[in-house]
């Protein structure tokens, strides 16, 4: 194979930065000249030839994919859509585009993964500490709920669970009393619905994370309800850490 280009990235600009790998990924994918239905290499040679992280390259395969370059087969590969170097215009038109929309298209889920690690663990050891009779059957409830959804998710889909999940947090952010604090969870945990969020659990959110996330939430409920800030905080980060490298899984 030719040798890479040195196409490496010095984001600069944290909120568009996986708009600036996708286009150079892009263009990394037209220089390989690769044929229309045709799988490109694997994601940790594409790491390596764009001298990026793993999370950055899914990012950016997300980008990708959402504009209809690519296709991700999840224990397949990645598989180009449409010939790069016949589309050079329209593939241009389409990063101008997504790059114009970038705040409908989402933060990125690294940023996002590691704001709410810094921010939830602290959460769940204060609830241990203050969160009340009612709020605590909430948020056993909330587990129930994820718990009954799994069950039903051949016919309900991820909606009955994502919004159980949702509840499960923000009853333990509603234990702050702090509305700037609770209104910037609620908003980091609704970028799961965002165009390259969404795509992401959609490939990554089978019924065996959806058990694994279940049984995380259940020894954080346990953690708080014992009253043990320390275990809480324990649950929490490993649940977070958990959940962002089920959506780091390999591609293939």
């Amino acid at each position: 194979m030719e040798k890479a280009a040195d196409v490496s990235i010095h984001v600069v600009d944290r909120t568009r930065g996986y708009m600036q790998v996708a286009d150079a990924l892009r263009r990394e994918i037209r220089r390989m000249d690769i044929p229309a239905g045709a799988r490109l290499p694997s994601e940790r040679e594409l790491a390596q030839q764009l001298r990026i992280s793993r999370p950055s390259l899914r990012e950016a395969l997300i980008v990708l994919e959402l504009q209809g370059e690519i296709e991700i087969r999840v224990g397949s590969g990645i598989y180009l859509k449409r010939d790069a170097s016949a589309g050079d215009a329209d593939a241009g038109a389409a990063a101008l585009v997504a790059d114009h929309d970038v705040s409908l298209m989402g933060h990125s889920p690294q940023d996002v993964s590691q704001t709410r690690y810094f921010l939830e663990g602290g959460v769940a050891a204060h609830a241990a500490r203050f969160i009340t009779r009612e709020q605590l059957r909430t948020l056993g409830a909330s587990v129930e709920a994820m718990r009954r959804a799994v069950g039903t998710r051949d016919r309900t889909g991820d909606k009955p669970l994502a919004d159980a999940d949702r509840l499960f947090h923000v009853t333990l952010s509603s234990t702050t009393h702090n509305r700037l604090l609770i209104q910037t969870l609620e908003e980091l945990f609704d970028q799961r619905y965002t165009p390259i969020g969404g795509s992401m659990h959609r490939l990554f959110d089978t019924e065996s994370v959806w058990l694994d996330a279940v049984q995380e939430h259940q020894e954080i409920y346990d953690a708080v309800a014992a009253r043990d800030p320390l275990q809480a905080q324990a649950a929490m980060y490993r649940h977070l850490t958990r959940a962002h490298a089920r959506l780091m899984a390999v591609i293939g």
